[in-house]
């Protein structure tokens, strides 16, 4: 059970529910939230699909376009996208900690 991927993106939906329950965010907000994190999960696709396809493709092409479009969403999300970031810009301090930990064993 991977306890500590799950923990992260638990963490944050209660902490979202408590935001709405309080009535400080609104579903507004809530649903912008819903729409940033998994549109910036899944652009991490279509970043991989432009440098592993060859370039002028239609294939690559539907990409290209595929992360503009998902771009876009992120744009629009504002200041929310520091949901997704906090976490991912935390995941390379992740691993060097559990690098140094294995080490020291």
């Amino acid at each position: 059970m991977p306890r500590r991927s799950l923990a992260v993106p638990g963490t944050a939906a209660v902490g979202l529910g408590v935001v709405a329950g309080a009535g400080k965010g609104g579903p507004d907000v809530l649903m912008r939230v819903t729409a940033t994190c998994p549109a910036a999960v899944t652009l991490a696709g279509p970043a991989a699909a432009l440098v592993l396809l060859p370039r002028r493709t239609p294939l690559w092409c539907g990409v290209a376009a595929s992360a503009v479009l998902t771009v876009t969403v992120l744009v629009f999300s504002g200041r929310l996208l520091v949901i997704p970031l906090a976490p991912a810009g935390a995941a390379p301090g992740f691993l060097v900690l559990r690098r140094a930990r294995a080490r020291g064993r």
